[in-house]
């Protein structure tokens, strides 16, 4: 859907990781540099323990559906991937 809203093909780069999809795929993807990156909370943090993800130039962060994250037991993922962000970023606060 995001790739749907740009003008041309290379005006920036968007990224999804989930499981079920190979993850070799994605770190090949996260090399390269993404824009925009999607991710479900078991994949952001499979690609943070192989830290594949650098968080240091991050403008804007987006938890979709997080009350639902939190509903479903997930707190303990969302503050461990807030933390590691907050360790390397110097825009959020």
């Amino acid at each position: 859907m995001l790739n749907d809203l740009k003008h041309h093909d290379k005006e920036y780069n968007v990224l999804t990781v989930y499981g079920g999809v190979s993850i070799y795929d994605q770190t090949s993807e996260l090399r390269r540099g993404v824009d925009i990156f999607v991710g479900t909370t078991g994949r952001v943090l499979d690609h943070m323990e192989r830290g594949n993800l650098n968080f240091s130039n991050l403008k804007s962060l987006i938890l979709d559906e997080a009350d639902q994250m939190l509903n479903l037991g997930f707190k303990e993922d969302i503050d461990r991937i807030l933390i590691n962000i907050k360790k390397e970023c110097t825009v959020i606060p």
